[in-house]
């Protein structure tokens, strides 16, 4: 079938991939084709902010689509999630309050249109000092605890009790390639560790992993084990009580609801290196978190520069997940 698609070295393309994933942009009713050391992945014709070509693609065997047999009334049909996390073999979906009536029906639907699945569980939101997912098993056996493989490390998670999100995969890779043999690094909001061992199985650093719940913690003590990676320092405790009696020569600050709250403590850390500083905010308000960041870095006695500001992915109408790369340095360096 003749579609639109992106032409991408075979290296990047399983990163590329996971991104489209995440955007809703993959074509998933086409195979992705191969083109000598480059790879064609198929896109959706309204796909925005990629350069793309046209090829012919070969068609996927239908799979089959949940919102296809849930039993629901056809009136509430359109309602049905699009978009969900999966987590191992646990599925996790945020659904209307307009069908929660008909939850285990949705659950049974998932179950059966993905293999994989062994528990589905309803997202009712976030609860309690850890801000963790209040879950609400509609289908399957078992717990919500499972283990998740990305890029090559398998993470133990009960997403009910430890933060977790599979949609950063490509972060989580990214960062890591980017860390350096032999570098000083925190993370500030480490959960269950998919920075932390991600780095650690790919580069020989020290990584200060912090987390102020006990039970994310733990989980990344067995993952660290899990993966037989070293140098990471698991610590429970508030990471701004710790950074500011360590040096490093990068920090993670993936807490998008409120790092802000946290920079001043994380630049005081930095006297030549990088802040990954991580935030959920409107579009339009981006520039001007930037240079707020650079004002708290020189209220602190640091040059702050953003190298880039990447749109990780979108959260709500107007509203995206966004990383800050910065630089920083002491102002008498």
């Amino acid at each position: 079938m003749r579609s639109h698609g992106i032409r991408v070295h075979k290296k990047r393309a399983e990163s590329l991939r996971r991104k489209l994933m995440e955007e809703d942009a993959l074509n998933r009713e086409l195979k992705v084709a191969k083109d000598g050391d480059f790879v064609i992945i198929p896109v959706k014709d309204d796909v925005h902010g990629y350069d793309t070509v046209e090829w012919d693609f070969e068609e996927n065997e239908r799979r089959l689509r949940y919102q296809d047999i849930a039993e629901v009334p056809d009136e509430l049909r359109e309602l049905l999630p699009t978009s969900f996390d999966v987590i191992g073999d646990v599925v996790i979906i945020k659904i209307p309050d307009e069908l929660l009536g008909y939850r285990k029906e949705i659950g049974n639907a998932l179950l059966t249109s993905i293999p994989s699945a062994r528990v589905v569980a309803a997202d009712m939101g976030v609860k309690g000092e850890y801000r963790t997912r209040d879950l609400e098993i509609i289908a399957g056996e078992g717990t919500t605890e499972t283990i998740h493989t990305e890029y090559g490390i398998r993470l133990k998670v009960d997403p009910a009790r430890a933060y977790f999100s599979p949609r950063l995969a490509n972060e989580h890779h990214r960062i890591a390639e980017l860390v350096k043999d032999g570098e000083e690094v925190i993370d500030m909001f480490a959960g269950v560790g998919p920075f932390a061992v991600m780095i650690a199985k790919m580069r020989r650093a020290h990584i200060y992993a912090i987390d102020l719940n006990p039970a994310a913690v733990d989980y990344l003590e067995e993952n660290i084990s899990l993966n037989r990676v070293e140098g990471v320092e698991a610590i429970n405790a508030d990471a701004r009580f710790i950074v500011r009696s360590l040096k490093a020569d990068r920090v993670i600050m993936n807490l998008p609801q409120s790092a802000i709250h946290f920079f001043e403590d994380a630049v005081s850390s930095v006297d030549d290196g990088w802040i990954h500083y991580y935030e959920m905010i409107e579009d339009e308000k981006v520039e001007e978190r930037t240079e707020d960041l650079k004002k708290m870095g020189a209220d602190a006695g640091k040059i702050v520069e953003a190298e880039n500001v990447m749109k990780i992915r979108n959260y709500a109408p107007g509203i995206g997940n966004y990383v800050w790369n910065l630089r920083v340095k002491r102002e008498d360096y």
